[in-house]
């Protein structure tokens, strides 16, 4: 039997998370678990004990995520440096990376106690943003997004990867996603779906004005490096849909796999590719009918 102590949770600020809250205080009291929070606004004041991000992390031998992708993406970025695994809830739209929705947790929370639980490791993506003499790390879990400023002009950039120079690319922007991210934005412009399983790095662009528009899959081990090209306008770099900064020619980006992966808890249910064609909603061709059977 697994015995946590401590559960972090971690929740969408404007989402009625109520169903999820009272089932965490249920089951935390039962097990004699303490309950941390976030600092910040929150309706979480009277789920759990609030605390600053960086001991937040250090407390919890588990979070629960309560909120669509971006909050778990938040959650998993605070638990990978300790290597702790997420429950995702899904109190959002589409919830891809979730594993159960509200109504699931008390099964789910009595199953993580009984030891009843897998663990999945998710490939993060490290960065290094070079702006003249100065660098600045940056890591994420579905993909870092270079694109070009409206109202400036197009992106110029050059690819290469371990110093060899593999693509210049003119266009609206450029998307490296871990295999978590390729069912996200390089999903929908034109990359491939990427089992999470896989370790891989994928390099998509955005609406290149040029012949070559395919994606490119890259090893873990290999380091892939985006130059912003002189002739280019400034571009902006968004980290998991959130606004990093801006990136002017002359600086570059160096992405690598990350040495603190994400950690998702999985119940045994859905596997990756039928959740995939449910969030999706992959239709079949024509051809088959309602009545035809997988």
């Amino acid at each position: 039997m697994t015995r946590f102590r401590t559960v972090g949770v971690v929740a969408h600020p404007e989402r009625d998370c109520g169903e999820v809250f009272a089932g965490i205080r249920d089951w935390a009291e039962q097990h004699d678990v303490r309950v941390v929070t976030l600092e910040g606004p929150s309706p979480l004041s009277a789920v759990g004990e609030r605390l600053p991000d960086e001991l937040f992390s250090a407390a919890a031998d588990f979070m629960i995520a309560a909120g669509g992708d971006g909050t778990i993406l938040r959650a998993l970025a605070l638990a990978a440096p300790a290597g702790q695994p997420v429950l995702a809830v899904n109190v959002g739209h589409l919830g891809f990376l979730a594993e159960i929705e509200p109504v699931e947790l008390p099964r789910a929370l009595a199953a993580i106690s009984g030891g009843e639980f897998d663990v999945e490791e998710r490939l993060a993506l490290g960065g290094r943003v070079t702006i003249g003499e100065h660098t600045v790390a940056v890591r994420a879990f579905n993909d870092l997004v270079l694109g070009r400023i409206s109202g400036q002009g197009q992106a110029v950039f050059s690819a290469s990867v371990g110093g060899e120079l593999f693509a210049r690319y003119v266009g609206d922007g450029l998307i490296v996603s871990t295999p978590t991210g390729s069912t996200a934005y390089s999903l929908s412009a034109g990359g491939p779906i990427v089992a999470p399983m896989t370790q891989a790095i994928v390099l998509t662009p955005i609406a290149p004005n040029g012949v070559f528009d395919r994606s490119l899959v890259l090893a873990p081990t290999e380091t892939l490096r985006i130059d912003i090209l002189e002739r280019s306008a400034t571009v902006r770099l968004e980290r998991d849909g959130a606004r990093h900064g801006d990136i002017p020619p002359g600086g570059s980006l160096d992405v690598s796999k990350s040495p603190d992966p994400g950690h998702l808890i999985r119940l045994g249910g859905m596997n990756f590719y039928g959740r995939a064609r449910q969030k999706l909603r992959l239709a079949d061709p024509p051809v088959f009918g309602a009545s035809d059977t997988p």
